[in-house]
């Protein structure tokens, strides 16, 4: 099973549009981690059959999504944020602990635009990077285990 993940578009439809482009077929679901989610909006204008899980981030205002979710996915407990709930440009202590108590195998979070996956304490963490920089994240979930890595737009 295959997640699309991305975060931090600001206003750079374009990326939100390529990356739906290039795996509308072959992602069993995107992840949008939130700075952008009018972009978002307006990509699935166009592309209406994407299946999407998303939250808000601290630019997302007036947003009705949350800022933290925790779904079940291909048998994984995936929590992801934007970020910023956990001061995640300050360090990744709050954001791991977090990940540990809701007994999360992947924990998701954007914010730093940095691109970063560290497989730690049996928890995958993570960050796309930003997509208005051009870069993203694919996690594939096999029973053979998982695969995280980044790609550019």
């Amino acid at each position: 099973m295959r997640l699309v993940v991305f975060s931090d578009s600001h206003r750079r439809v374009s990326s939100v549009l390529e990356i739906f482009e290039r795996h509308k077929d072959n992602a069993d679901l995107f992840i949008f981690l939130g700075d952008g989610n009018d972009d978002v909006d307006e990509a699935l204008m166009v592309y209406k059959d994407i299946k999407i899980e998303r939250v808000s981030g601290n630019c997302d205002f007036y947003s009705m999504f949350p800022s933290v979710k925790v779904i079940d996915f291909a048998g994984k407990k995936i929590m992801f944020t934007h970020g910023h709930p956990y001061y995640v440009k300050h360090g990744y202590s709050d954001i791991e602990r977090e990940a540990r108590s809701v007994k999360a195998d992947i924990c998701l979070f954007g914010h730093t635009h940095l691109p970063y996956i560290e497989h730690k304490d049996e928890i995958y963490f993570v960050n796309p990077g930003s997509c208005r920089d051009g870069v993203y994240a694919i996690i594939d979930i096999e029973p053979s285990g998982i695969m995280a890595y980044h790609t550019t737009v």
